[in-house]
Order: structure tokens, then sequence, then C-alpha cells
């Protein structure tokens, strides 16, 4: 019996985890750059952070509109006196100290533009965490593009390797001939294993972004090719700067900063501190006053240039924030113009690889075909296959360029992920 209460027991304990482990096993793999995306969003560290940023940042926000409105309160005293004893006293208090008006105004606008800043660098966070996604998925097709074009090389050296070992048993052609089509067929599987090493670097990377298993490069679905779209034209992506979530967080920096400055100039104003009381419960000498209102002024006469330096300051760093715009400007143009040349110049090599590829397949069939007659020889078809081989594995490193291309392009010019995506 108390065995079985044990196993009982034990099977208790250990179901919830056997349970959790079979949860994570099961997690559908990633198919989709979007659904690679989608995982490492709600995953990223980084994510996380900039949204809490931007709830500690409203919180702020929530904390100066407090300041700025007056406070109630509820107040109870006991002043004890010789002879006559104790004497209560309770009340209510509104209060606001050091209002000007201008000040708090100016400080609510400095937060909303902060809070406004932080949900942009999150969008922009977000934007390049797309570009590191893309860059591991697109990379891991490479290397899976890699792994067959190779596979489909190899089987070729194979088949002519046979063909050339039957030749030289019957004495039509050399045994070094052999022996060089062998060394090829080495140096395509040492090929074969760098590829697979980077699939399984690259599926490693891009499982670590994800948070989640990734599938087998046969079931991963690429998308629709940018390559055969109509590109826009460069003027289209430049009128785009200013939605760039980089700039537009520079230009809500330079807003706070404005706003800080308006607020320095305020503490050169009058100052009023008001006070109104609701007694509960007063003393028997002051029993027929059940409230009073207290209204004071302080004028700022001279302060040693304390107020002045302090909007000496303010206004400096305005002037920072300017030129932190103006350079964010600057840079997100530079940024878009190379990245359009860069999409245009990887659209034209992808077809032009595609083009050598077709000729060095070509090439390498009539190579074949004229090796067979003896009207070449068999360091000219080793070659031609060497040429195919480059060729494959350069248009399969241009596709890759391209599609990163397209991604980077979108994001240069400040396009949300949800719309790269479509």
């Amino acid at each position: 019996m108390r065995m079985t209460r044990c196993l009982t027991l034990l099977a208790v304990l250990c179901f919830p985890a056997a349970a959790a482990a079979d949860d994570s096993g099961a997690r559908a793999p990633l198919r989709t750059l979007k659904e690679a995306y989608v995982s490492a969003l709600q995953n990223s560290e980084r994510i996380t952070i900039s949204a809490e940023a931007v709830r500690e940042a409203e919180a702020v926000y929530r904390q100066t509109l407090g300041d700025a409105l007056p406070e109630l309160t509820y107040r109870r005293t006991v002043t004890r006196k010789d002879r006559t004893g104790s004497t209560p006293e309770r009340m209510f208090r509104l209060s606001k100290t050091d209002l000007s008006g201008y000040r708090e105004l100016a400080e609510l606008r400095a937060d909303t533009a902060e809070v406004r800043r932080l949900v942009h660098e999150r969008l922009r966070a977000e934007q390049l965490l797309l570009f590191d996604v893309a860059g591991a998925f697109y990379g891991y097709l490479q290397s899976a593009e890699n792994i067959t074009a190779t596979n489909r090389l190899v089987d070729l050296s194979r088949e002519r390797l046979s063909e050339l070992q039957k030749r030289v048993r019957v004495g039509r052609t050399r045994e070094a001939d052999a022996v060089g089509q062998e060394y090829q067929i080495e140096s395509l599987l040492s090929q074969l294993e760098e590829s697979e090493r980077l699939l399984e670097s690259r599926g490693n990377l891009l499982s670590f972004l994800a948070d989640a298993p990734v599938a087998r490069p046969d079931a991963i679905d690429a998308g629709v090719s940018r390559a055969g779209r109509t590109l826009p034209p460069l003027a289209s992506f430049l009128a785009r700067i200013g939605a760039r979530p980089d700039v537009r967080a520079a230009s809500e920096n330079r807003e706070s900063a404005g706003a800080l400055l308006d607020a320095a100039r305020a503490d050169r104003l009058p100052q009023l501190d008001a006070t109104a009381n609701y007694y509960t419960d007063r003393p028997t000498s002051n029993a027929g006053n059940d409230w009073d209102v207290a209204l004071t002024v302080d004028v700022p006469v001279f302060d040693w240039k304390k107020r002045q330096g302090a909007v000496d300051e303010a206004a400096a760093v305005l002037k920072q924030r300017e030129q932190e715009l103006r350079a964010a400007r600057r840079l997100a143009e530079l940024e878009i113009r190379n990245a359009w040349r860069d999409y245009v110049s990887a659209r034209k090599q992808l077809d032009l690889r595609k083009k050598s590829v077709d000729l060095a397949r070509r090439d390498y069939e009539l190579q074949a075909r004229d090796d067979r007659q003896g009207l070449v020889t068999s360091l000219e078809v080793i070659e031609s296959l060497n040429r195919l081989n480059a060729a494959e594995l350069a248009q399969n490193s241009a596709r890759l360029q391209e599609r990163l291309a397209a991604v980077n392009l979108e994001v240069a010019a400040g396009s949300r992920p949800e719309d790269i995506l479509k």
C-alpha cells in the first residue's frame, strides 16, 4: 500500500513537468518569415524593455500631471497646553504650491513628447529586429540551396567518375583522369560539409531569435520574390524620411527640450501658493471659523543668476537636440539612398547570375558530350564543372542579397514590419 501511494504521488508531481515538456516539443516549427518575426517579437528582451520604458514614461507623465493639480488631504492635529489640556483640530486641506501655470504646462508638454519618443524608438527596434530575423531566415534558405546545388554536382561527378573508370579498364583514358575526378568529388563533399555547418548555425540563430523550432528547409516558404516587381523611384522613398521612427524620435526629443526650456524660463515668473482649509473640528477659541483661504505670491528678485544658468543650460540642450534631429534626417537620407542603390544592384546581379548558371550548365553539357567523343581533355571537363559550381553558389548568394536588400530598403524608408511582411 505504501509503495502504491509513493508511485501515485510521484506520478502527480511529474505529470505537470512532462506535460510542459510535451507542450514545448509540440510547438509548430517556423515555416515563414512572418511566423519567425512574430515569434521573435514576442520573445525579444529588447522589445520588452522598450515597451516597459514607454510605460515608465507614461507613469512619469501621470506624476507630472498630479503635481500640476491641487492636492487634497485630511489633517488631524492635537495640541496639548498647560492647564487647558489637549485641543483637537481636524480639517480638509486643498493646497497647491509653486503654481505658475506656464511651467506646469511646459513640463506636461515635455513628458508627452518623451512618451512619444520612446514609442517611436520601440517601433524602430521592431524594424531592426525584422532585419535581423530576415538575415537569419534567408541565410538558412541560402545554405539549404547551396546543399541542394552541391549534391546535384556530386551526383554528376560520380556519374562521370563511373564512366571514366570504365574507360580506364578498357584503356580508352588515363587513370590520372579518374583520380582528378575523385579529387573534385572530395572537394565538393568538403564544400557540402561547410554548407551543412552553416545551415545548422543559421538555423540555430533563427531559432534563438524566435525562441521556436525551425522547420526543415524543404518545408520553408520563402514567400513571393520582389525581384519581378516594379521598383518605385528613389524620390518616393526619400519622401518618407519624416515618417521614420528614429527621425520622429529625434523630433520628439527636440520638442521635449523646447518644453523644458520654457519651463526653465517660467521659474523667473511669480510663484503662487494657495491653501484652502475646511475644518470639521476646531478648538473652542476658533469655533466660529469653519474655513480659511491663504494666498502667497513670491516674486523672484535676485538669485545670483541661478535661474539664468538653468535657462542657458536648457537652451544649450535644445540646440543639441536640434542638431541631433538634423543629423538623424541626413543619416536617414543616406541610408535610403544606399539601400535603394543596393537593391537595384542586387536585382541586376541576380538576373546576371541566373544567366551565368544557364550558360555554365550548357557549357558543362557540351564539354561532357565532347569528352565522350574524345574532342576535349578531362581537365577541361573538370574546369567546366567547377565553373558550374561557382556559378550556382554565386546565384544563391545573389538571391540572398536581393532578399535582404528588399527588406533593408523598406526598413530604411521607415515601413512598418507588418506592411513589409504582406
